[in-house]
């Protein structure tokens, strides 16, 4: 199954956005009342020669601690690679239409997300120029997670920094022991459980462990006090991962039931049919359907 990494990283940061911009623009989120923040989801990028229209990653209109009304963007844009070639040029037409429909400054920041290592840099700036002058240079903030180096984040107090930990570099043969400590770091945040179950899960997502790490880390967390937290997660975890199967598993138990007793009554029973019971994610409906297979005289008869 493949990930979205996109979609993963925009619900992180929306529910961190505060910390976000303290730990990679903190010079701008001084200048931030965080209490006026409004999330722009339909922002749309036209490009008229090219025919195409691409939603722009996050747009977020921002009040500022001085000057009233006064409001400014942050436009944010996730790459899970650097295949395109003129991303900078990108950056600078979305800045140049998010300016002519706002008419007011925009924070343009772009992070990288891939695991590559870049033997040359993307730039962090776009210039249109001749020879001997330069008539436009616009910069973005980058961030190539990958090249962030996870230490110097440890004594840090901003919970986002302990999740995007898991996509920072580090040494691939500590990676069992990070993921235990950064799920350590997580757990120990001040912060509502929702926001920490965000983190947790990215940690997840992005530090996998096969069988045999599996085991090492579970001797990690289970021999060492400072991990006690984690183990008391892992364990509720593994409770309600059992209680979900078991639920799972009933719900595709009377699904087969209803096939079952919807062949036996009206004969091979079509793939749509099938299907329309499989989708059926009522356990309350899969009761009532089995009882009236009893008296129905035909298929058409089921409210499916």
């Amino acid at each position: 199954m493949s990930i979205d990494h996109d979609q993963i990283f925009k619900r992180l940061i929306e529910a961190f956005f505060r910390e976000f911009m303290e730990l990679f623009c903190p010079a701008e989120a001084e200048l931030v009342d965080f209490s006026k923040v409004e999330f722009l989801r339909e922002e749309y990028f036209t490009d008229v020669e090219r025919g195409l229209r691409r939603r722009l990653d996050m747009v977020v209109k921002v009040g500022l601690k001085v000057g009233g009304e006064k409001f400014v963007l942050v436009h944010a844009e996730f790459e899970a690679s650097r295949k395109e070639r003129d991303f900078p040029r990108r950056m600078f037409k979305y800045f140049c239409q998010l300016f002519l429909r706002y008419d007011t400054e925009i924070v343009p920041i772009a992070m990288f997300t891939d695991d590559t290592t870049w033997k040359t840099p993307v730039p962090d700036h776009f210039e249109l120029s001749l020879p001997g002058k330069t008539f436009v240079r616009f910069e973005y903030h980058l961030i190539k997670l990958k090249n962030l180096d996870y230490r110097q984040f440890l004594e840090s107090k901003n919970p986002l920094a302990f999740g995007l930990m898991a996509k920072m570099g580090y040494n691939r043969q500590e990676r069992v022991r990070l993921k235990a400590d950064f799920l350590r770091l997580i757990l120990a945040c001040p912060v509502d459980p929702a926001r920490r179950s965000l983190l947790v899960e990215f940690v997840e997502t992005y530090l996998p462990l096969v069988e045999h790490e599996q085991t090492e880390f579970r001797q990690i967390v289970g021999n060492d006090q400072r991990y006690a937290k984690v183990e008391q997660m892992i364990t509720v975890y593994e409770k309600k991962g059992k209680q979900e199967g078991k639920q799972e598993g009933k719900q595709e138990g009377k699904q087969e039931d209803l096939i079952l007793l919807l062949e036996k009554k009206f004969g091979k029973v079509s793939t749509a049919v099938r299907r329309k019971v499989q989708q059926i994610d009522s356990p309350e409906k899969l009761e009532s359907l089995l009882l009236a297979v009893l008296d129905a005289n035909s298929l058409e008869d089921l409210p499916f």
